[in-house]
C-alpha cells in the first residue's frame, strides 16, 4: 500500500487505530466530543479569521482531540500539551500517521509551571505562545478507588502543582480544573476561546475556576445520555478577557434508543454534531 493510501485509510478509520500506551487512561466520547465543539466554533469564525489559526490542547494524552480538530479544520496549527512522556510519544505517531504532523506537535509540559508554559513556541514560529483556542478535558477529581496504573490514576485525581511544591515546601494538591483553567488563560491571546467538557455535576465549580481565571463563560452544551436523563456532562466555552454572557443551548442527547441485542443507539443529533462516535 502506498503512503497516500495508508494515509487515506488512517483518516477514514480515525479514532480507531490511535497509539495508547498501555496502562494510559483510554479517551472516549468525551474526547471525540470536545473535537466537535471546538470545530463547530472554528467553522463559524469567517474564512480569514480561520486561517492560520493556533490552537493548543491541554493535558492531551494521546492527542485524539487536537487530531480530530485538525481533521475537520485543515488550516488550523495545533500543540498538543502533555506531561505523561508516553502519551506525547503516542501522540506525535498518531500525528505522523493521519499525515498532521507538519500542523501539530505534542509535547511534555507541567500545566501547573505557569514559567514554562510562557517558553513555549508557536506552533506557526518562534513567538511567544499566543494561541487563538485552547481546548481541554480536565481531570473531573472525583473519589473512587485508586487505580493501580500510575498514568491512568493521574490523570483521573487531583493534580500536584510541581513548581508550588518545589518553592514553598507545600505539600497540598491543587484540584485539576484551577491549574487546567489558569494554563488556558495563561496562553490564551486576547479574548481567545477556552473549550472544555466537564462533569455536569460539578458546573458551580467550574464557573468558579472560569471566573477565577478571567474567562468569561459565553455557552454552555448540556449533554445527557438519554432525554429521560439529566446531564453527564457540559461543553462549555469561555473567552479571555471577556464578560460572562452565556448562552445555555438544547440539551444534547446521545441515545435514542436501547435495543436487547445493540445496546445503545446513536441519536441522529449526535451523530451529526459528533461523525465519530460512530
Amino acid at each position: 500500500m502506498d503512503t497516500q493510501a495508508t494515509i487515506h485509510k488512517a483518516r477514514a478509520l480515525f479514532p480507531r487505530g490511535l497509539q495508547q500506551p498501555q496502562g494510559s487512561l483510554r479517551f472516549g466520547a468525551d474526547a471525540l466530543l470536545l473535537a466537535a465543539f471546538a470545530a463547530r466554533q472554528v467553522e463559524g469564525l469567517s474564512p480569514a479569521r480561520r486561517t492560520g489559526l493556533a490552537a493548543a490542547e491541554l493535558g492531551c494524552g494521546c492527542g485524539a482531540a487536537l487530531l480530530g480538530l485538525a481533521l475537520r479544520c485543515d488550516t488550523l496549527k495545533g500543540l498538543g500539551l502533555e506531561r505523561e512522556a508516553p502519551l506525547v510519544q503516542a501522540a506525535n505517531a498518531n500525528a505522523q500517521l493521519l499525515d498532521l504532523a507538519d500542523r501539530l506537535h505534542f509535547t511534555q509540559a507541567d500545566l501547573a509551571d505557569l514559567r514554562q508554559l510562557g517558553r513555549l513556541p508557536e506552533t506557526s514560529g518562534g513567538k511567544p505562545a499566543s494561541f487563538d483556542l485552547v481546548l481541554a478535558n480536565p481531570p473531573y477529581d472525583v473519589a473512587g478507588r485508586p487505580s493501580p496504573r500510575r498514568m491512568r490514576e493521574r490523570a483521573l485525581r487531583a493534580v500536584q502543582r510541581e513548581s508550588t511544591r518545589k518553592n514553598t515546601g507545600a505539600d497540598t494538591p491543587e484540584v485539576s480544573l484551577t491549574v487546567f483553567c489558569r494554563a488556558a488563560a495563561n496562553l490564551l491571546r486576547h479574548l481567545g476561546y477556552f473549550c472544555c467538557i466537564y462533569d455536569a455535576a460539578a458546573l458551580p465549580r467550574l464557573c468558579a475556576a472560569l471566573n477565577d481565571a478571567g474567562l468569561g463563560l459565553r455557552g454552555i452544551v448540556p449533554v445527557r445520555a438519554y432525554a429521560s436523563r439529566p446531564a453527564m456532562r457540559v461543553l462549555a466555552l469561555a473567552r479571555k478577557n471577556a464578560a460572562h454572557q452565556c448562552v445555555l443551548e438544547a440539551p444534547l442527547t446521545l441515545h435514542s434508543a436501547q435495543t436487547a441485542t445493540d445496546g445503545p443507539r446513536w441519536s441522529a443529533r449526535a451523530l451529526q454534531f459528533c461523525p465519530w462516535l460512530a
